[in-house]
């Protein structure tokens, strides 16, 4: 019984002590022994209940502990960015009311009583076309969560108002409610367990839609748990497939999960965007969404929208295209995401021409959905 106390304290001890040194990583553990819970309670950085946690250590600290009888390892979190490709300077009037992408969905009214979390940098909450909008603005970054979403970066800020900006340009959904979740730093990286806090805490408040452009290459079964939590409390969660075309499978997470609507990028002209990462949808069941499939491909190119300055700016990126499927989602929302995603899907295949390859492709999956 000694040796255990003794073991695990040298081990933090050791590990701890150099932190500045080390290579900090993060990952999810679980509890087989409480006796643990006491001495590792300081570095937990997320509680998910049913004793799953996330920590931030050294890496050689969460490596050791990996291997400790007390703890069941369950994977390490990941780093994921934000999905824009390319950004344009800004002008504080823009081009016009309503974006070509808006325009090209058929939006720019509705979304009436519903609400849209934004899992990003954060967003400028005193936006004129998005301050009456926003509903929520907590911090998922700190352990514990905290009221502030400030956008750094811009990227959050431009996709929220590709969903609900009202003013001198409208979004897909102007009537929606926008709750700012900053899971992203002001550079662009997200940390992965802040990610998937993020999501629980936009489905325990009330989000009916989670717009998340952003991801990495993988995703552990405890996030997709966060995507299963949310679903289960009715949320339809949507993701950017990713920057990382045209090869085939180039699909990032959380977009992958089956559970998550993949977004990829369309141009003006209905081509699919060059660097628009591709799912792997003929290796899969036709119009049946498996892992890695794309689901829709939306406006990405050249997507005017709100800037974190109080002005516009053009982004590129699947990241500008997955807040018009939120968008559309808030628009038409059916009452619960399985049937809101069955409409979207029925809108894309019947109600718009075919994108990119022949049929449910891994270009552009069911296509482009519309309102009616």
């Amino acid at each position: 019984m000694r040796s255990f106390w003794v073991g695990l304290i040298v081990l933090f001890l050791a590990g701890v002590q150099s932190i500045q040194a080390q290579e900090i990583a993060r990952a999810y553990f679980r509890v087989r022994d409480p006796r643990v819970t006491q001495l590792i309670s300081k570095y937990i950085h997320h509680d998910f209940g049913e004793g799953i946690f996330s920590l931030e250590l050294p890496r050689v600290v969460i490596e050791a502990l990996a291997k400790h009888p007390g703890l069941e390892f369950r994977g390490e979190a990941s780093l994921w960015k934000i999905d824009s490709h390319r950004r344009v300077a800004t002008a504080c009037a823009p081009a016009t009311t309503m974006p070509w992408g808006v325009a090209k969905v058929n939006g720019g009214a509705g979304g009436n009583g519903v609400k849209v979390a934004v899992l990003d940098t954060g967003i400028y909450v005193n936006h004129p076309d998005l301050k009456a909008n926003i509903v929520g603005c907590v911090d998922a970054q700190t352990s514990g969560l905290r009221n502030r979403c400030a956008d750094g970066n811009g990227h959050g800020t431009h996709v929220a108002g590709t969903i609900a900006a009202n003013g001198k340009i409208v979004g897909v959904a102007p009537a929606a409610k926008i709750m700012a979740v900053k899971v992203c730093s002001n550079s662009g990286s997200c940390w992965s367990d802040d990610v998937a806090r993020g999501i629980r805490w936009a489905a325990d408040n009330g989000a009916q839609v989670i717009n998340m452009s952003l991801g990495g290459s993988s995703m552990t079964q405890d996030e997709k748990n966060a995507v299963d939590y949310a679903y289960d409390k009715g949320v339809l969660a949507v993701a950017a497939a990713g920057n990382s075309g045209p090869g085939v499978n180039s699909i990032g997470y959380p977009a992958a999960y089956f559970k998550v609507v993949a977004v990829g990028a369309i141009n003006s002209l209905d081509q699919i965007a060059s660097w628009s990462s591709r799912g792997n949808n003929y290796a899969t069941t036709a119009y049946n969404v498996e892992e890695r499939d794309i689901e829709f491909a939306t406006p990405g190119v050249s997507v005017e929208s709100t800037a974190k300055n109080g002005c516009y700016a053009t982004y590129s990126g699947t990241s500008m295209a997955t807040p018009h499927v939120a968008g559309l989602a808030a628009k038409l929302w059916q009452a619960s995401p399985s049937a809101t995603r069955s409409y979207l899907q029925d809108r894309a295949r019947n109600n718009y021409a075919d994108l990119g390859q022949p049929g449910d492709d891994p270009d552009a999956g069911f296509g482009l959905p519309t309102a009616p």
